[in-house]
C-alpha cells in the first residue's frame, strides 16, 4: 500500500489541509505543536474504520469544539494494482464516496465504506500497518515480528528459496483449504461440519420436543379424569351451601321486623327525654333568676360601701404625694450643686496632672535628643573608620605572602659568610662591615678587602625568579596598605579594632535611644507634648500658671475625694427622695385606680340588680313557678312508660339471635361464592384439557415422535461421518503447523541478519540481537554484553524499535505487501551522532518503501536524512 494524497477539513484544530506524498523515499512533515501532525495518522485510520453514521466516542472527539460543521477526510491510496480515491464526511451532510481506478467503478454511502474495507483487508496486512504506522506513545515499543502475517509470509519465501520448500507449498495450501472446509481460522466449526452439527442439534431438539408432547398428552388424560371428579364433588357442595344461605336469609328478615320496632320505641324515648330536659331546663332557669335577683341586691349594697372607702383613701394618698414631690425637688437642687463642685475639682486635678506629664515629657525628650546625638557621633566615627576585619584579613594574607616569598628567596639564594681575620677594611656593596657577617645573596653582591681583593657573588636564574616573586609580593602589600591608608599591618589591625569599637558604641547608642523612646517614636512624643501644652494654654485655670509641686496634686486629689463624697451623699438623698416620691406616686395611682374601679363597679352592680329584677318579673308574667313544676312531673311519667316498652322489645330482639345470623349469613355467602368460582375454574380447565387431547389425537403425535427419533439417528450418523473427516483435517493441519513452527525457528536467521545489518550501521560490528519464539527481540548484544530490551535506556530502546520496523518494512516491500513507515515525533531521545546514523538508515529504507516522518523539530531529520522531502505545515 502507498499513500499518495491526504486531505483534512474541520478535523480537530485543522480547518483545511492537503498533503501529497511520493510513493517512495522519505517525506518529513514539519509543524509546531498542536498544528495537527498527529491528526494525519488518526484521520487515515478513521477513514477506513468508522462509517459516516457512527456515534463512536473516538469520532466525536475529532469534531471541532463549538462548531456545527462536518468533519471530512479524503485520501488517494494505491493497494495492489488498484488506486483508490476515497472521501468520507461525518456529522453534518454525511457522505462516503469511493472511486477505483483503472476499473472506473464508483460507490457511495454504506456500500462505499464496505467496499473500501474489503479492498483494504484484501490488499493490506492490518497487523503490518499497526506495526509500521505508530504514534508518539508507541515509538518506544519494539514490534513483535511473529504477530505480523506479512513478515511470516516473507520469511516463508526466504526460507523456501534457501531450503527448496516450494514442493511443500501446494500440500500446505491443500491442507489449509481442507481444514477451512470444516473450521474457521479461529478454530470454530464451519461449512459442512457446522451444518452437520446444526442438523444433529436440530434433530435432537425435535425428538426431545416430540417426546415431551407425548408426555404432556399422558399427563392431560390423567388431569382430565381428576378435574371431572373434582368438578362433580364441588358442584354438590355448592348446591348444599346455596340452600343454607336461603334459610339464613329468611331468619334475618324476621329479625329485621323486631329491629324496626326497637328503633321506633327508641325514637319515642328520645323525644320524651328531650321534653323532660326542656321542662327541667325552664324550671332551673326560673330558680336561677330568683337567686340572681337576691345576689345582685346584696352585691350592689357592698360595692357602694367599697366605693366610699376608696374615695377617702385617694384623698390621703394625694396629700402624701405632694409632700414627697417637694422633698425630691430640694434633694435634686443640692445634688446639682455638689456635682458642679466635683467637676471643678476634677478640672483642677487634670491641669496639675497635665503640667506634671508635660514636665516628664520634656525630660524624656531631652534624654532622647542626647541619645540621638550619641548615635550620630558613633555613626560619624563609623563612617570615618573604613577598615574592616575582612580588610585586615586581606592585609595579613598579603603580608604572609611577602614573608613566604622572602623565606623562599632566602632559602634558594646562596649565603655569603665574611669573617674578619686581619685589620684591613671590608665592605659589602660599598657598605663597611665591622665584624663577622652572614647574608643571603639575591642580586650581584660585591665583597671588597681594601688593597687586597674584590669578590663578586652572582646568584643563579632560580634565585632571580624567587627574588622577583618576593618583590611582587612586597609591591602588592604596599599597594594594599596604600589603598587602605595605613602604613603596616599593625596600623590596619588598630583601625579595624577602632571600627569594631565604633560599631559597638553605635549599637549601644541605638539600644539606649530605643529604651528612651519606650516603644514610641519621637514624633509621637512631640505630638503628646504639643497636645498637653495646647490644653494647658486653652484652660489655664484660676492659678498664676506656675507649676505646682507634687504636694499640690495630692491636695487636689483630697479635695476631689471630699467633693465626690459630698456628691455621693447628695445622690443618696436624691435616691431616697425619688424612692419615697415613687412609692407615694404608686400609692396615689393605685388609690386612684381603686377608687375609679370601685365607683364603676358600684354603678355596674346597681344596673345588674335592676336588670335581674326586671327579667324575673317578665318570666313570671309568661308562666308562674307552679305551672313549671307540674310540667316537669308529667314529662317524667311519660318517659318511664316509653322506657319500659322499649326494654321489652329489646329482650325479644336479643332472643332472636340476630348477631349470630349476620355472621353465619356472611360466612355462608362467602363460602358459596368461593365454591361457585372453583366450579367455574374447574369447568374451564377441563374444557382446555379436553381440547388439547382432541388436537393431539388429530395430529398423530406418536407417529411424529417416531419420525423425529429416526431423523435424530440419521443426523447423528451423518455428523459422525463429517466429524471423522474434520478431525483428520485438524490433525493434519496441526502436524504441518508444528513442522512450520519448527521451520520458522530455523528461518528466523534472515530476520535477525536484517536487523543486525541495520543495527551495525548505528552501533558498529559488535551489534547483535536475540530473538524469541515469536520472533520478538528479547535482548540486544553490544560489545559482548547482552541486555534485555526492557533494561535499555529510552533512546536505545527507541532506536532499536525503529531498526526493527525498518527491517520489517524491507522484508515486506519485496513481495508487494508493504505499507508506509509512519513515525510520529520519533528519535527525540537520540544523541547527534546516533541521530545522523539513524538518518542514513531511514534514507536506505526509503529506497524500497514509503517513509513518512512527523516532527515539530525540523533539524532532527532535515540535516540527517539524505534526500528527504520537507513539507511544512
Amino acid at each position: 500500500m502507498r499513500l499518495h494524497r491526504l486531505r483534512l477539513r474541520n478535523f480537530r484544530g485543522v480547518t483545511d489541509r492537503e498533503l501529497t506524498f511520493h510513493p517512495t523515499g522519505v517525506t518529513v512533515v514539519v509543524g509546531d505543536n498542536e498544528t495537527g501532525k498527529s491528526s494525519l495518522l488518526e484521520a487515515f485510520r478513521l477513514l477506513f474504520e468508522v462509517p459516516d453514521d457512527s456515534k463512536a466516542t473516538k469520532l466525536r472527539a475529532v469534531q471541532p469544539a463549538g462548531s456545527d460543521v462536518g468533519t471530512e477526510v479524503e485520501a488517494d491510496v494505491s493497494v495492489g494494482e488498484l488506486r483508490l480515491h476515497y472521501r468520507k464526511r461525518w456529522f453534518k451532510q454525511r457522505a462516503t464516496e469511493l472511486r477505483v481506478e483503472p476499473e472506473g467503478r464508483t460507490w457511495t454511502g454504506r456500500e462505499a465504506h464496505d467496499e473500501a474495507r474489503r479492498l483494504f483487508g484484501e490488499h493490506v496486512d492490518e497487523t503490518l500497518w499497526a506495526a509500521l504506522a505508530v504514534g508518539q506513545e508507541q515509538t518506544l515499543t519494539v514490534p513483535v515480528a511473529g504477530t505480523v502475517t506479512s513478515v511470516l509470509t516473507a520469511l516463508d519465501e526466504v526460507a523456501g528459496g534457501e531450503s527448496d520448500h516450494g514442493a511443500t507449498v501446494p500440500l500446505v495450501e491443500a491442507v489449509e483449504a481442507e481444514y477451512l472446509r470444516y473450521f474457521t481460522p479461529t478454530g470454530r466449526p464451519t461449512g459442512a461440519y457446522a451444518e452437520a452439527l446444526r442438523r444433529r442439534d436440530e434433530a435432537r431438539r425435535l425428538a426431545q420436543d416430540a417426546r415431551a408432547r407425548l408426555t404432556e398428552v399422558d399427563q392431560d388424560v390423567a388431569r382430565a379424569e381428576r378435574l371431572s371428579q373434582d368438578h362433580d364433588r364441588l358442584a354438590a357442595r355448592l348446591a348444599e351451601q346455596s340452600r343454607r344461605v336461603d334459610e339464613l336469609e329468611r331468619r334475618r328478615q324476621a329479625a329485621a321486623e323486631l329491629i324496626a320496632s326497637v328503633e321506633r320505641l327508641s325514637q319515642n324515648r328520645d323525644l320524651a327525654e328531650e321534653r323532660l330536659v326542656t321542662a327541667r331546663g325552664e324550671l332551673e332557669r326560673r330558680t336561677l333568676l330568683r337567686g340572681e335577683a337576691a345576689h345582685r341586691e346584696e352585691t350592689a349594697a357592698a360595692t357602694a360601701a367599697t366605693a366610699r372607702q376608696a374615695e377617702q383613701a385617694l384623698r390621703e394618698a394625694e396629700r402624701d404625694l405632694a409632700e414627697a414631690t417637694a422633698q425630691l425637688r430640694q434633694a435634686r437642687e443640692e445634688l446639682t450643686a455638689r456635682h458642679t463642685a466635683v467637676r471643678a475639682a476634677e478640672a483642677h486635678l487634670g491641669r496639675l496632672r497635665d503640667r506634671a506629664d508635660l514636665a516628664e515629657l520634656e525630660a524624656k525628650l531631652a534624654e532622647v535628643r542626647h541619645a540621638q546625638d550619641e548615635e550620630r557621633r558613633w555613626a560619624a566615627e563609623l563612617d570615618r573608620l573604613t577598615i574592616t576585619d575582612a580588610d585586615v584579613e586581606e592585609v595579613e594574607a598579603a603580608h604572609r605572602r611577602v614573608l613566604a616569598a622572602r623565606a623562599a628567596r632566602d632559602a634558594g639564594a646562596p649565603t655569603v659568610v665574611v669573617r674578619r681575620i686581619g685589620l684591613g677594611d671590608i665592605d659589602i656593596d660599598g657598605r663597611p662591615v665591622a665584624g663577622d657577617t652572614e647574608l643571603s645573596v639575591a642580586d650581584d653582591t660585591t665583597v671588597a678587602v681594601a688593597g687586597v681583593a674584590e669578590v663578586t657573588v652572582r646568584p643563579g636564574a632560580g634565585v632571580a625568579e624567587l627574588a622577583a616573586a618576593c618583590a611582587e609580593a612586597e609591591h602588592a602589600e604596599r599597594e594594599l596598605l596604600a589603598t587602605l591608608g595605613v602604613e603596616n599591618v599593625a596600623e590596619a589591625r588598630r583601625a579595624a579594632r577602632a571600627r569594631a569599637e565604633a560599631e559597638r558604641g553605635l549599637r549601644a547608642a541605638r539600644e539606649t535611644l530605643h529604651r528612651r523612646l519606650g516603644g514610641e517614636s519621637l514624633e509621637q512624643l512631640l505630638l503628646r507634648r504639643d497636645v498637653l501644652a495646647r490644653r494647658l494654654a486653652e484652660d489655664p485655670g484660676d492659678d498664676d500658671g506656675a507649676p505646682d509641686p507634687p504636694t499640690g496634686i495630692e491636695e487636689a486629689r483630697a479635695r476631689l475625694a471630699r467633693a465626690q463624697q459630698d456628691e455621693s451623699a447628695a445622690a443618696r438623698l436624691v435616691a431616697e427622695a425619688e424612692e419615697r416620691e415613687a412609692r407615694c406616686r404608686k400609692q396615689y395611682e393605685a388609690a386612684s385606680e381603686h377608687a375609679t374601679v370601685a365607683r364603676v363597679r358600684a354603678e355596674q352592680e346597681q344596673e345588674r340588680r335592676d336588670d335581674a329584677f326586671a327579667a324575673l318579673a317578665t318570666a313570671r308574667a309568661e308562666k308562674d313557678d307552679t305551672t313549671l313544676e307540674e310540667e316537669v312531673r308529667a314529662c317524667e311519667s311519660r318517659l318511664a312508660a316509653v322506657a319500659e316498652e322499649l326494654a321489652r322489645a329489646r329482650e325479644a330482639l336479643a332472643a332472636s339471635g340476630l348477631d349470630t345470623i349476620e355472621d353465619q349469613l356472611a360466612d355462608a355467602t362467602s363460602l358459596r361464592d368461593q365454591l361457585r368460582r372453583q366450579v367455574e375454574e374447574l369447568h374451564d380447565e377441563l374444557r382446555r384439557v379436553e381440547g388439547r387431547l382432541e388436537m393431539a389425537g388429530a395430529h398423530g403425535l406418536a407417529s411424529a415422535a417416531e419420525r423425529a427419533e429416526a431423523d435424530q439417528a440419521q443426523a447423528e450418523a451423518q455428523l459422525e461421518n463429517v466429524e471423522r473427516k474434520a478431525g483428520a483435517a485438524r490433525r493434519l493441519r496441526e502436524t504441518l503447523t508444528r513442522h512450520q513452527v519448527e521451520a520458522r525457528r530455523r528461518y528466523a536467521a534472515p530476520l535477525r541478519e536484517r536487523i543486525e545489518a541495520l543495527g551495525r550501521v548505528l552501533h558498529g560490528p559488535s551489534f547483535g540481537v536475540v530473538l524469541g519464539e515469536n520472533l520478538e527481540v528479547r535482548e540486544r548484544v553490544l560489545d559482548g554484553v547482552s541486555l534485555p530490551v526492557t533494561s535499555l535506556s529510552t533512546g536505545a530502546r527507541e532506536q532499536l524499535a525503529t531498526i526493527v520496523r525498518l527491517a520489517i518494512a524491507g522484508l515486506t516491500a519485496s513481495d508487494g505487501s508493504g505499507v508506509p513507515v509512519v513515525l510520529d515525533d520519533a528519535l527525540g531521545w537520540s544523541d547527534p551522532a546516533r541521530l545522523q546514523a539513524m538518518g542514513s538508515l531511514l534514507a536506505r529504507a526509503g529506497s524500497t518503501t514509503q517513509v513518512i516522518l512527523l516532527t515539530c523539530v525540523p533539524d532532527r531529520y532535515a540535516s540527517t536524512v539524505p534526500g528527504a522531502r520537507i513539507v511544512r505545515l
